[in-house]
C-alpha cells in the first residue's frame, strides 16, 4: 500500500458548509490550506439544506424587518432550556448576518423567504422562526462559484479522500491520516486541523442507538462519523450529538434527496402526502392517540412528536375522508412543513389500496379488523376513535387541545385505513464540546491544541436531543461556525509561527 506525505498550514476535512467556510477563512489569513473530501465534489450534506438562519441581515432590513439579535438569542436560549452553550450561541447569532453577506461574496445566491411565505404555517406569527430563512438559489451554480472563489484564494482540494484519524505529537494535533479511493494512504502534516466531516448520519446503526429506535428514515447522507470518532479518540467528548429529525414520511415512499424551488429534500410525489400533512387522527403502535396533530404545521415539533412514539405512528381515516380528498373538497389546510405535500388531485381510495399492497398501510371493514391487521390493541383503538369522534362532534378536544378548524374529519364510515408514518432525519447535529472559538475541548474544558471543528460535529448549540424550530438554523450554524473555526485555526497557526521565530 502506497503511503504519501503532504504538508500544509491548515488541513480541513470535509467540504460541506463548515469545511468551505473554514478553508476560506483560513486562506483569508494568508495561510496554506488543504481540504480533503470523501466525495468527488464539494457540498456535503449542506447541499441538501435549503437556507441560512440569520438575524438583522441586509435582506431583512431591505424588507423592512426589524429583528434584533438580542431577541433571537433570548428565544433560542429559552427554547433550549439554557442547556446550550450561551457564549457560543450568542457569538453565532451575532455573527450570522455578517457571515451571510460573506457567503454571498463567496458566490452563494440568496433570497429572503418572508414570514408570510413560510412553508411552516406555525411560524406565520413569529418572524424570528419564519422570517430568518435566507434561501439558497441555483445551488449548483452557487457552489461552483464558491469552489472557484476558494481556489482563487489558494485553497487546494483533494477529492475522494476520507479522513481516518488525527495525528498527535507532544499533545498537539499535527495533521491527519487519510485514505484515497484507490487505497492510497496519506499522511498529511498540518499545524492545525479543522474537522468538518459532518457528523454520522450515514451510520444507521449508531443513529438508531443514539435515538433509541430503529424506525427513523434517512435520505442516505454520506457522513459516517470518521471525524467525530477521531476527535473523541484524541480526547474530545461527545456531549449532545443526535439525529436531525425532520418531519415524517410515508413508509417506503420514494423521495428525492435534492431540493429545488418546488420542493425540499424528502419530497414524495404521492398524493397521499396530503393526508400525511393534514391533522388527521394519529395513533401510536398501541392504538392510542398521543399528540395534538396540529404539530404537522411545524417540521421540528412534528418529528419530535413522532420520535416520542419510537419514530413510527399511524394516521387513521375512514372511507368518507378518502372520498372527500378524492373529490378535492378537503377543508383542512395542507401543511408544507418539511418536504411539503404533493399537489393535485388523485383517487385516494386507489392510492390507499396500493399502499396496502405495498405493506405500508392497513385496512379493515371494522375498527376491530383494522386493529387486527395493524397489530393494534383493539379495545384501545376503539376507545381512541370514540373519544376522537366526540371531540370532532363537539369541536372541543379535551385530550390534546387540537384547534377547532382541525377537528374536521371523524372516523366513522368503514372501511377504515391506517397509514404508516415514520420520522425522517437529515443527518446528525451536535457533537463534541467546543468553546466560542470552536476549539475542541477535553473533559477539563481545556482546548486540545491545534484541533477545531464546527457544524454537525460541534456540540453546545442545541439542547441535546432536538433542535429549535427556526428555519435554516442548522445550515446557518454550519457556515458561521466553520468561518469562526477557520479563523481561530489560522490565528493559532500564526501565533505558533511567531513564537518559533
Amino acid at each position: 500500500m502506497t503511503n504519501t506525505t503532504m504538508n500544509t498550514d491548515v488541513l480541513v476535512a470535509g467540504t460541506g458548509g463548515t469545511g468551505l467556510a473554514a478553508a476560506y477563512a483560513a486562506a483569508e489569513k494568508g495561510l496554506q490550506v488543504l481540504v480533503i473530501e470523501k466525495q468527488p465534489q464539494i457540498g456535503g450534506n449542506t447541499k441538501i439544506s435549503s437556507g441560512f438562519f440569520a438575524i438583522n441581515s441586509k435582506e431583512q432590513q431591505a424588507a423592512g424587518m426589524q429583528l434584533s439579535t438580542k431577541e433571537a438569542i433570548n428565544e433560542l436560549a429559552s427554547y433550549n432550556h439554557y442547556l446550550s452553550n450561551g457564549v457560543l450561541l450568542s457569538r453565532i447569532v451575532n455573527r450570522s448576518s455578517d457571515t451571510l453577506a460573506w457567503l454571498e461574496k463567496m458566490g452563494m445566491e440568496i433570497k429572503l423567504n418572508p414570514t408570510t411565505n413560510t412553508t411552516q404555517f406555525a411560524h406565520r406569527d413569529n418572524p424570528y422562526r419564519g422570517g430568518s430563512y435566507h434561501m439558497y438559489q441555483h445551488k449548483d451554480d452557487s457552489y461552483q462559484r464558491i469552489q472557484q472563489t476558494l481556489e482563487q484564494a489558494g485553497v487546494k482540494f483533494q477529492f475522494e479522500t476520507t479522513m481516518t484519524d488525527l495525528i498527535t505529537t507532544d499533545g498537539k494535533v499535527a495533521g491527519v491520516t487519510a485514505t484515497t479511493a484507490d487505497g492510497k494512504t496519506l499522511t498529511i502534516n498540518a499545524k492545525a486541523v479543522v474537522v468538518a466531516t459532518g457528523g454520522y448520519g450515514g451510520d444507521a446503526k449508531k443513529v438508531a442507538k443514539t435515538m433509541h429506535t430503529p424506525n427513523l428514515r434517512t435520505l442516505g447522507v454520506p457522513n459516517n462519523g470518521e471525524g467525530m470518532a477521531a476527535m473523541v479518540k484524541a480526547g474530545a467528548t461527545d456531549i449532545d450529538s443526535h439525529a436531525l429529525i425532520h418531519a415524517a414520511q410515508l413508509a417506503k415512499s420514494k423521495v428525492t434527496q435534492k431540493t429545488s424551488n418546488q420542493h425540499l429534500a424528502g419530497f414524495s410525489s404521492n398524493a397521499l402526502t396530503q393526508l400525511l400533512l393534514t391533522p388527521q387522527l394519529w395513533v401510536n403502535m398501541k392504538g392510542k392517540r398521543f399528540a395534538n396533530e396540529d404539530v404537522v404545521y411545524d417540521t421540528v415539533e412534528w418529528a419530535n412528536a413522532a420520535w416520542s412514539q419510537g419514530g413510527k405512528y399511524l394516521f387513521v381515516v375512514d372511507q368518507a375522508t378518502l372520498d372527500t380528498f378524492t373529490a378535492d373538497q378537503n377543508v383542512e389546510e395542507v401543511s408544507q412543513a418539511g418536504p411539503g405535500a404533493a399537489t393535485g388531485r388523485g383517487d385516494f381510495t386507489k392510492l390507499a389500496e396500493e399502499a396496502i399492497k405495498g405493506e405500508t398501510a392497513y385496512k379493515g371493514a371494522t375498527l376491530a379488523e383494522l386493529a387486527d391487521h395493524a397489530g393494534l390493541d383493539s379495545a384501545a383503538l376503539a376507545k381512541t376513535v370514540a373519544t376522537y369522534n366526540e371531540a370532532v362532534s363537539a369541536k372541543d378536544d379535551q385530550e390534546f387541545s387540537k384547534s377547532t378548524k382541525s377537528l374536521a374529519y371523524s372516523v366513522e364510515q368503514g372501511p377504515f385505513y391506517a397509514f404508516i408514518s415514520q420520522a425522517a432525519y437529515l443527518g446528525t447535529v451536535g457533537g463534541v464540546r467546543v468553546d466560542e472559538n470552536l476549539a475542541v475541548l477535553d473533559d477539563n474544558f481545556v482546548p486540545i491544541p491545534g484541533l477545531y471543528t464546527g457544524g454537525a460535529n460541534a456540540g453546545g448549540y442545541y439542547e441535546g436531543h432536538s433542535y429549535p424550530a427556526y428555519e435554516g438554523l442548522a445550515s446557518g450554524f454550519t457556515w458561521t461556525s466553520g468561518r469562526i473555526a477557520g479563523t481561530s485555526a489560522a490565528e493559532y497557526v500564526q501565533q505558533a509561527m511567531t513564537t518559533q521565530r
